[in-house]
């Protein structure tokens, strides 16, 4: 019961709810148990007395209203635990929600999407499960129980012993078979995150697997991972069977022995037909309590399992958050600084309470020297400035490091050695929320919602008006595409932006990022997918509106970035070149060869 403590934050808001619950199961229960006690009486006048039609019509008028009452009881005890689990998972789903999209993008690296779907899905409806109805039988079959075990020890305590000496068999075969349920579940749960994320890869990447006719090889690779997921399932299903034999044959056979020492007794004169009838009463009512408690330790191990899967998301905090102690109202104006920054492979996040300061002359966090067997640097020795207004391109190799270095400015990761600065502000000290809003970023990779090309432009702008979108749709150069869509702005786009080339989402992104009037704008090799005429008047469009701003420009092309205020050259992951395009060119170094090809490149595509 240790992992269910994570519940309590959930469950202590619905307390009231919950507690008329328990005593509409209490005062059904007490009804239940008066069933019977008429029952007897019945038979037991009826046995002296003869039929009497008056008193057989009282007697099943007495029953009737009865089991109206308790009805209406155990209305009244579904509603509120069922209605509460429901309310309960509402929130716990709101709070997964909310938990994930906070969550470090270093989280994401090491879990599947298809897991964490069902993590929010799966996994929160077997602890609901558990919580509404294993919760409503579990207080009604207890106290079902002790209440049906107390009348049948004052009516009769030898036959009482027998069947309390027989039901711990039940209890131990619970915690005996429970166990290695809750371990098999757990194992069922995971396996089904992975046939999801196996499903949800494919449907992503539908394009590639047609390309490659790979549709058999990954039918198969789904088939066997859908048989482990059967195979698991029906283990489960095993052991989970067993219960209900078992329980069935426990019950029989206490049956048996009432029947038989009962009617003894009943001959003997020891005990009334009406006593006898009361007791096999109480044990026809124990026959549910008994099977309803298997089911709820069935729906116990499901939800420990859940709940286990669960709080691994909801217990983890993120190695990226703000400070306690950011100014609230800081706002970007652009000037950027990098201050020898380095970045290990297989780093360990700082803390942001290890960033100390809130100014340039705070001391940097420094990383400790790579020892021998140490992870790599991604980067190291990295240091320039961008004042506000400025540009910066970056080129190099692929795996130079250069989106790496970019996504250090808006704390997607921590350097681990040096500073990176904004506005003099050391980067950990800020809020993330305006660090961020202040920048606009365009990757290669550009990821679109399956939404109108409006909502995708106007994404963290939706108070945009119209003449804004326009502007961001036209220097983006997307205005002329647009207008050939069957909609217009407003058309749908398939998941990811499937119906759009490459060159068009880039130009969505672009525009997206354009809408947010940024201080910094970042384009991460965003024109790749870009006809060079199209590159060349998006980068002219950009000049004139980034005036005053700050801009990063990531690029394979010299063309994209030759106009910048000055150039870096990475290699390797550190700076081997830097200047104006001017001074690079006349260096005669990579930059030049670089350029040299790039000119060469075109010579040949003319002719």
């Amino acid at each position: 019961m240790d992992q269910f403590h994570r519940l309590w934050p959930f469950v202590r808001r619905y307390r009231r709810r919950l507690l008329i619950g328990a005593l509409c199961a209490m005062a059904a229960t007490a009804v239940a148990a008066m069933i019977p006690q008429i029952v007897r009486f019945a038979v037991d006048d009826l046995n002296t007395r003869g039929v009497v039609i008056e008193r057989l019509l009282q007697y099943g008028g007495l029953l009737l209203l009865a089991a109206l009452v308790e009805g209406l009881l155990r209305y009244g005890q579904r509603t509120q635990i069922i209605g509460t689990s429901h309310l309960i998972d509402f929130d716990m789903r709101e709070a997964l929600f909310a938990r994930l999209l906070t969550l470090d993008q270093g989280f994401f690296t090491t879990m599947h999407t298809g897991d964490l779907m069902t993590r929010v899905t799966n996994d929160l409806s077997a602890v609901r499960m558990f919580l509404g109805p294993g919760i409503s039988n579990l207080l009604g079959s207890t106290l079902l129980l002790l209440t049906a075990a107390t009348l049948m020890f004052l009516t009769n305590p030898a036959l009482a012993a027998i069947v309390v000496l027989l039901l711990p068999m039940a209890a131990v075969l619970f915690v005996v078979i429970g166990g290695r349920m809750r371990a098999i579940f757990r194992k069922v749960q995971d396996q089904f995150g992975e046939i999801s994320t196996r499903a949800q890869e494919n449907f992503s990447g539908i394009r590639t697997i047609k390309a490659y006719a790979q549709e058999d090889a990954e039918i198969r690779v789904f088939r066997q991972a859908n048989e482990r997921y059967r195979a698991l399932n029906l283990r489960y299903v095993l052991l989970s069977g067993m219960l209900w034999p078992i329980i069935g044959l426990m019950l029989g056979t206490i049956g048996a022995f009432v029947l038989l020492i009962g009617g003894r007794m009943v001959a003997a004169g020891e005990m009334t037909v009406g006593e006898l009838v009361l007791f096999n009463a109480y044990l026809a009512q124990l026959a549910w309590p008994v099977i309803a408690l298997g089911w709820t330790v069935d729906l116990y191990q499901q939800g420990a399992a859940s709940l286990v899967r669960i709080g691994e998301v909801l217990q983890r905090r993120s190695a990226i958050a703000s400070p306690p102690d950011a100014p609230r109202d800081f706002v970007v104006r652009g000037e950027v600084e990098f201050r020898n920054v380095g970045l290990r492979f297989a780093h360990s996040q700082h803390t942001n309470g290890n960033a100390s300061g809130h100014h340039a002359n705070a001391p940097s966090t420094s990383g400790k020297p790579a020892a021998s067997g140490a992870p790599e640097w991604v980067l190291r020795h990295i240091s320039f400035r961008i004042p506000q207004g400025g540009s910066l391109g970056i080129v190099g190799a692929t795996g130079a490091g250069k989106t790496t270095l970019v996504n250090l400015l808006a704390r997607v990761r921590d350097p681990d050695e040096g500073q990176v600065l904004v506005d003099g502000y050391d980067v950990r000290t800020l809020p993330l929320d305006a660090l961020r809003r202040g920048i606009g970023y365009v990757p290669q990779d550009t990821f679109l919602f399956s939404v109108p090309i409006r909502e995708n432009v106007t994404f963290g702008r939706p108070d945009a008006t119209e003449d804004q979108i326009i502007h961001a749709l036209a220097v983006s150069r997307l205005i002329n595409d647009v207008e050939q869509f069957p909609d217009g702005i407003d058309t749908l786009i398939g998941e990811r932006g499937v119906t759009l080339s490459g060159g068009q989402k880039q130009r969505t992104a672009i525009a997206r990022a354009i809408l947010r009037d940024p201080a910094i704008l970042i384009l991460d090799d965003a024109l790749s997918s870009v006809d060079t005429h199209t590159a060349a008047e998006i980068l002219a469009s950009l000049r004139a509106m980034m005036k005053g701003r700050t801009s990063m420009i990531i690029a394979q092309r010299i063309a994209t970035v030759k106009d910048a205020d000055q150039i870096i050259v990475l290699h390797n992951g550190e700076i081997i070149e830097r200047g104006t395009h001017r001074e690079l060119v006349e260096r005669g170094g990579r930059y030049a060869d670089m350029y040299r090809r790039e000119l060469l490149r075109a010579e040949l595509e003319e002719e």
